[in-house]
């Protein structure tokens, strides 16, 4: 109670829910029921004198045009308009009194905020940190040293400081805590909360500021102290009081001669004795809705009965009053909730009332959306999203765009995630983590970056794809140098790496000079960064270098490089450059970008902004447990009993504020609610609102409120149906020109099991592209063993050299070193090349005592008729043999699971037996034309238990290898002569190796869709 100030003057009014609250307001106001001294206002200048007090700024706004709506067109002067937590933008209204507590507001310091507070505080994290990693007063309290996690730990400490400041909590109590009640952590977190309460004074005197929260509960005293004496009209209006600062000054207001004090929402239809349990019920009282209000009556002295209603209800406050009563008096539903004149109020309470429950979050935006359209189909009508959850607004908003709807989305988009913001994080990334393809290709590809697209594909498919080249843009344009010169030898019928498929065959002369250009345009810009000298620098001078980055891009937008010339100001923390990023991305997640969408007539409001907002529909999303209401987060700093003994809030103050908001948005007279039944895959808890509100509308009604929402679901379904269509084998019959007349050995067991996969390959020209910064795979230590030991066999066609272990081992470091740079590689395949090699030497001993001649990567072709035209069959072998009887043995290097001798004689793996095929028929040119074959011999290249193995096909049928190549090549022929014909289809897996996936191009060939279904034809069957 205020000394001096009797209670029945206090003159305290409620707007109920159902009731619009800022109209309900002014119009009341306009008619000189709220004002004693004011009955009416028959002159407009007379409105000038009045001020009124608003919970937010975005009420002040709202509250303007609803001002404008009630005066009805006639003329007045806008009441001043001022929002309770942000009286320091009016310090100027002080000025009428330049002495007394008016003089000392003026007179205040600055306020300290934003970065120049959290980086100060991050730096205190981090000295502390070292303290205690030192070993100087013990275990280090805080996850590691790192300076984005101590700025994301000042930001909470700073939330902290604010919540003593404004429960009036002075520092010094934390002496009276009790460290030996509490867990180790929370003793060492105390010590440093002492810490700051030391050295944070010293901090704000040099800068001269004074804590932001500190400074309003000052302005917010001095204007109480101001507002005492006045006899102008001042009213305070929708807040709850829920600080003693904001409750002292309506409270004030409440007594004034000319006061008045307007609740949001009192229950008024709570009993009395569950009414005294929501102060009395600890901790669960916090969690109650009217907690802060019931509070607030209690500091002025008054009744519930004291306060005067303005509006009327639509009834739905009583069920939602029953709904949300405090848990310990939840005993009086039965008596209650049985009465007859309840059942006739709760039919009239959910007759406007449907609840959306969606199987997913996708379907629950989508069933909103439907919702607010429906709505905003009527002229002149307004809808809006109330929810917590920021990505379901974003996908409400995405799905509303479908139909050109315009959205408002009153919360605003941190700067982190506006397009100039991602970009300028990923020009860091790029800059610092040394040309990372995936950065540097996201980059590329972002719109705020205007980089040619064509330039930035050719880049991408040069060097970007594939293992990641040398660190920095000097590997790059090392890695594009070697690609270029590569390609040169390849289309000069040199060797070279790249297999004739590989996409970067295709690329042109220009293409590279595009490439090449694009790189050194971004090495240019990005210099400042990339070329930082060694060693940590400050936040600021990395900040300073970034700008200059995103000018040189040609980055333009004012609140970005506000935050960079604050990051400029104030980056006093000394860091490693690799950890910029992750900091500047936080330190943009601090500022929202606000934009108005003219004309719009669906808004999507976070709690906060919904307050006091009035439309002709709400949809209540997102409630589920832990999203509406929040989930309980504890305090990094405070544990639950030393925040309780302090005084501060409790967890559960949160869940009573969204309760609030969520009876508050239930009083508009059509409501849906919606939730989901999972999220990211988890099942969802539908919210205890929803569960209370259940509960007490009882079965049958809640029902029919269910059915109402499955319209929405319905129509949202609806919209993604398509005409389901049975999908085909794929089956194309290219003219016979486009067909290929040149295949390799290895390519014929496509031929035979994926026809679709050299339709794709050769006759579309479709070549897979690799991952981005992929890791060296198995085809990777394939093409290296097998280079190696290749080089091994030219290097050394006719004598072994002395310790041929050991040439092999140092032919293989060659081939290996650009591999090297990666772990996997390093620690598990170079061990077990050595274990290959020690294996390979005693294969050559035992293989060349019986040998006249050894051809090792030699190359063979064969032509063959293809209808009137002829087919070029080639082979690069890996290695042929000449025994010493005459004959040849041909051996394939497998550094993978060979096929069987089955699927050989079978001619379904028939690579071998066309190499022989080949040999017989003078397709080498060492070799004269019907040479004879003696042996078949895969080498199975493993490096594990047993290094390697030799796998002998076995001619179990009689034959011998010569009659098996000759029945290759006449099988061959006769499929040639099949694909000869334009009208034979080259189908998708035909004779699949494995049954869940073959070819390369089964997505193209959408394989999973028809298998599923069946075509009509059986594995291994031929047309």
């Amino acid at each position: 109670m205020i000394a001096g100030m009797p209670v029945d003057r206090a003159r305290v009014f409620n707007i109920p829910a159902s009731t619009p609250f800022l109209r309900t307001l002014f119009d009341e106001l306009l008619a000189g029921r709220l004002i004693c001294g004011f009955p009416q206002w028959r002159d407009p200048l007379e409105l000038a004198r009045a001020t009124i007090y608003l919970p937010t700024r975005r009420a002040c706004l709202f509250g303007r045009d609803v001002f404008l709506e009630a005066v009805e067109g006639n003329a007045a002067i806008l009441p001043r308009l001022i929002p309770i937590g942000d009286i320091e933008e009016d310090e100027i209204f002080f000025a009428d009194v330049a002495k007394g507590p008016a003089q000392v507001a003026l007179d205040l310091p600055p306020a300290i905020d934003g970065l120049a507070r959290t980086m100060p505080l991050a730096a205190l994290v981090l000295n502390w940190a070292k303290v205690m990693a030192s070993g100087i007063g013990g275990d280090m309290p805080l996850v590691g040293q790192n300076p984005v996690t101590a700025f994301a730990l000042a930001q909470d400490l700073a939330k902290l400081m604010d919540d003593m400041t404004t429960r009036q909590v002075d520092w010094h109590r934390l002496d009276g805590l009790v460290p030996a009640e509490f867990d180790e952590y929370w003793n060492q977190t105390l010590d440093f909360l002492k810490f700051v309460r030391k050295h944070w004074p010293a901090v704000l005197t040099e800068k001269g500021c004074m804590e932001p929260a500190e400074r309003r509960d000052k302005l917010i005293a001095a204007e109480t102290a101001r507002l005492a004496g006045t006899a102008n009209p001042i009213i305070a209006a929708g807040s709850t009081g829920s600080t003693p600062a904001t409750a002292n000054l309506l409270a004030t207001i409440a007594r004034l001669p000319n006061g008045a004090l307007v609740l949001p929402g009192l229950d008024t239809d709570l009993d009395e004795p569950s009414w005294q349990l929501i102060a009395e019920d600890g901790e669960m009282g916090h969690a109650h809705p009217q907690f802060a209000m019931a509070g607030l009556l209690r500091k002025i002295g008054i009744e519930r009965a004291d306060v005067k209603m303005l509006g009327k209800s639509n009834g739905r406050e009583r069920l939602v009053s029953e709904a949300l009563r405090p848990a310990a008096a939840s005993e009086f539903w039965r008596e209650r909730l049985s009465t007859y004149q309840f059942a006739a109020h709760a039919d009239a309470a959910v007759k406007d009332v449907a609840v959306i429950e969606a199987a997913n979050a996708e379907e629950e935006a989508l069933a909103i959306a439907v919702a607010l359209r429906e709505t905003v189909e009527q002229p002149g009508t307004v809808a809006a999203l109330v929810t917590p959850d920021i990505a379901l607004g974003r996908r409400v908003a995405a799905a509303l765009e479908r139909w050109n709807v315009r959205v408002q989305d009153s919360r605003g988009l941190p700067l982190a995630e506006v397009p100039s913001g991602v970009f300028a994080r990923l020009v860091a990334e790029t800059a610092l983590g040394g040309f990372a393809p995936v950065p540097l290709l996201a980059m590329l590809k972002h719109p705020a970056g205007k980089f040619d697209p064509a330039s930035v594909a050719a880049l991408e498919r040069a060097v970007l794809r594939g293992p990641r080249p040398r660190h920095g843009s000097a590997g790059l344009e090392q890695a594009l140098s070697a690609i270029r010169d590569e390609m040169a030898r390849f289309r000069g019928g040199e060797a070279s790496a790249l297999h004739h498929s590989d996409p970067r065959l295709r690329l042109d002369r220009r293409q590279f000079e595009a490439a090449a250009g694009l790189l050194k345009q971004i090495t240019l810009a990005l210099a400042p960064l990339e070329k930082l000298p060694a060693g940590p620098h400050s936040t600021a001078d990395l900040a300073r270098r970034h700008a200059e980055v995103l000018d040189a891009l040609g980055v333009v937008s004012d609140e970005l490089f506000d935050t960079m010339d604050d990051l400029a100001e104030n980056g006093t923390l000394v860091i490693d450059p690799a950890d910029y990023p992750e900091l500047f991305h936080a330190a943009l997640t601090q500022r929202k970008l606000y934009r108005d969408q003219a004309g719009s007539r669906v808004y999507i409001f976070g709690l906060l902004e919904s307050r006091l907002q009035w439309v002709d529909r709400v949809v209540l999303g997102g409630l589920v447990e832990g999203v509406w209401p929040p989930e309980t987060r504890g305090d990094p700093w405070l544990s639950r009993p030393m925040r309780s003994e302090l005084g501060l809030d409790l967890p559960e103050r949160r869940i009573g504020l969204t309760a609030h908001d969520f009876a508050q948005a239930m009083g508009i007279p059509d409501v849906v609610l919606s939730r989901a039944a999972k999220l990211n895959g988890t099942p969802t808890v539908a919210s205890r609102f929803v569960q209370r509100l259940a509960a007490v509308t009882g079965e049958a009604r809640w029902k029919n409120t269910v059915e109402r929402g499955a319209r929405y679901i319905t129509l949202a379904r609806k919209l993604d149906e398509t005409e389901s269509k049975r999908i085909e084998r794929p089956a194309p019959t290219p003219v016979l020109e486009a067909r290929p007349r040149r295949l390799s050995v290895t390519e014929i067991e496509d031929l035979l099991r994926d026809p679709y996969t050299i339709y794709a390959r050769h006759i579309l020209r479709l070549a897979p592209l690799d991952e981005i910064d992929q890791t060296p795979g198995a085809a990777d230590r394939g093409t290296v063993i097998h280079n190696a030991i290749g080089e091994f066999g030219k290097v050394y066609p006719a004598d072994l050299p002395r310790d041929p272990a050991q040439r092999l081992l140092e032919i293989g470091e060659k081939h290996f070193r650009p591999l090297m740079a990666y772990p996997e590689a390093r620690a598990f395949w170079w061990p077990r090349f050595r274990r290959i090699a020690e294996w390979f030497a005693g294969f050559e001993a035992n293989r060349r005592a019986r040998l006249s001649r050894l051809e090792t990567e030699i190359s063979g072709r064969i032509s063959i008729p293809f209808g009137k035209d002829s087919f070029i069959l080639n082979v690069r072998a890996d290695r042929i043999e000449c025994l010493s009887d005459g004959r040849y043995a041909i051996l394939d290097y497998k550094t993978g699971e060979p096929p069987t001798s089955r699927q050989v004689l079978a001619g379904l793996s028939p690579q071998l037996t066309l190499e022989a095929a080949i040999l017989r028929n003078g397709g080498f040119e060492s070799i004269a034309s019907g040479a004879s074959v003696a042996e078949l011999l895969y080498v199975r290249l493993r490096g594990g238990a047993q290094p390697g193995e030799e796998k002998r096909i076995d001619f179990k049928d009689g034959g011998t290898p010569d009659d098996h190549a000759d029945r290759a090549l006449t099988e061959l022929t006769r499929l040639l002569e099949q694909f000869a014909d334009p009208t034979k289809p080259y189908y998708s897996l035909l004779h699949p190796m494995w049954k869940n996936h073959y070819g390369t191009y089964d997505h193209l060939a959408r394989v999973r869709e028809w298998s599923l279904a069946g075509d009509g034809l059986e594995e291994g069957e031929h047309e």
